[in-house]
């Protein structure tokens, strides 16, 4: 809702209203490759919206199955079983309709489907061309995130300007510049990998490795506990999950069933510690989801041999990107400059609550009624309510800020999905060969589409940064490490 009324440049009242009255329907060729999980995806991503959502199974060959129908129907009960899926012929008033398949009904606004790991997609009056590939995992979240984007543009009313209805989109995050199932490589098995983040973009990368059944080794480290609000812009895990206040990293591990996942419950900086003392392995490669600064620095501090890191934001938090960061450079410290005028998320916590940064640095440990003394009235009923929960989970809470907080990052699940395709896709280009060469950053708006010829830059190390100046030291610690194992 902040991110909607922040693209539509209303407030979220009206948003809710504007929403709550929009009507999506879906439809689907069931015999199109991973029609299933591209349905799952987009069923998930449409039902964390207040809107009202239905989907016709059809008839005839390409019939959706009664076993997918259910599950489809869990799918949205378990973000949201206030506003079930609708099976059958939309209800009320015409629909915005939205089809998976190559050859949709005269009334669908837009298709879309996905060409081995890329989408293709088409407004109406545009027809797809042949299929050079059978979609993937990869292909699959792409074209459900894209097609949750171009609903996204109707129901929350963006402005004229502010977006844009591009007719016919061809992309393929392993290859942006080239067709998609150009690339049909098989994604690698995961070796000496890390997950850095189990956010929104670290959940959509895991989602992708799993569609894509990739197995091998990873490590997943994060801080926090899953919550009720990360349910409406996560990738995985249901409100049943949330209530269990499972650490995020074990909601991770228990979706890559075909990866020997070590979930590292704890800080960046906590997980560099333990590669250097020998109880974690040192990451070679490194997937980054994480949404400040100050970790993406911690992040590269790790030294791996390739970092590819992800991110959304922008003006209204749209846009998404790709860094690729090498630890002869250019790194995350080119990429991201620091910060060292803005308070820290900590101290504005501590501003809003009265709770000592002692206590927050606590983060893991739920929050207690010997924790309201001292507090004055204010606080003290500010903070009653969180009783019972980690202090972490409070630092961008939108609760805890009244919906006023300006510094939590609005997020939504199909805004964060392809930032996630982006990192999979530049994981599988660089660790099977298909791209060589200096590294790449990606970006582009959501709201205006990929746009393969504008939206790659190659970069080069900052000739000041600490990449270049502590080379030597870099190459120490790396050698280190290496010889540890």
């Amino acid at each position: 809702m902040r991110l909607g009324g922040l693209a539509a440049g209303v407030d979220e009242l009206t948003l809710l209203e504007r929403m709550e009255a929009s009507l999506v329907h879906l439809t689907a060729d069931g015999r199109m490759p991973v029609v299933a999980e591209t349905l799952k995806v987009l069923v998930a991503d449409l039902r964390r919206w207040p809107i009202r959502l239905s989907l016709d199974p059809g008839h005839g060959p390409g019939r959706l199955d009664d076993a997918l129908v259910r599950q489809l129907v869990e799918t949205a009960a378990g973000t949201d079983p206030d506003r079930p899926l609708h099976i059958g012929a939309p209800p009320g008033e015409t629909p915005l309709r939205l089809h998976v398949g190559t050859e949709p009904p005269p009334d669908v606004a837009v298709a879309s489907v996905p060409d081995g790991h890329g989408t293709r997609l088409r407004h109406a009056g545009h027809p797809f061309p042949q299929l050079n590939a059978p979609g993937t995992g990869l292909g699959a979240v792409l074209t459900a995130a894209m097609l949750a984007g171009e609903a996204f543009k109707v129901v929350a009313g963006l402005p004229e300007g502010k977006f844009e209805a591009t007719p016919v989109v061809d992309f393929c995050p392993v290859l942006p510049g080239e067709q998609p199932g150009t690339a049909t490589a098989p994604p690698p098995v995961l070796e000496r990998t890390l997950l850095g983040g189990s956010g929104a973009i670290g959940t959509g990368i895991a989602l992708i490795l799993d569609l894509l059944r990739v197995s091998g080794e990873l490590t997943v480290v994060d801080k926090e506990v899953f919550e009720k609000p990360n349910v409406t812009s996560y990738s995985i895990g249901t409100l049943a999950e949330a209530a269990a206040l499972l650490p995020k990293v074990q909601l991770i591990a228990a979706r890559l069933r075909r990866i020997e996942v070590t979930p590292f419950h704890g800080t960046i900086q906590d997980a560099i510690e333990a590669v250097d003392t020998g109880n974690l392995p040192w990451p070679r490669t490194v997937l980054g989801g994480l949404d400040s600064v100050g970790a993406r620095h911690d992040l590269q501090r790790l030294h791996a041999d390739l970092t590819l890191d992800g991110s959304t934001g922008g003006p209204v938090g749209t846009t998404v990107a790709l860094h690729e960061a090498l630890p002869t450079g250019p790194c995350l410290f080119c990429y991201y400059k620091a910060n060292h005028t803005g308070k820290s998320a900590e101290q504005r916590l501590h501003e809003l609550t009265g709770l000592p940064l002692a206590r927050i640095a606590r983060g893991q440990q739920p929050l207690t009624e010997q924790d309201l003394e001292g507090l004055d009235d204010q606080q003290r009923e500010l903070v009653k309510q969180f009783l019972g929960r980690p202090v972490c989970g409070l630092i961008n809470s939108t609760e805890l800020g009244g919906g006023t907080n300006d510094a939590f990052r609005p997020s939504a699940a199909f805004v964060a999905q392809q930032a996630a395709c982006l990192v999979v896709g530049a994981w599988i280009a660089r660790s099977t060969g298909l791209v060589t060469g200096p590294v790449r950053r990606v970006e582009y708006d959501t709201r205006f589409g990929p746009r393969p010829s504008q939206m790659t830059d190659h970069w080069a190390p900052t000739p000041e940064c600490a990449c270049q100046k502590d080379a030597n030291l870099i190459s120490h610690i790396r050698e280190t490490r290496r010889t540890r194992g």
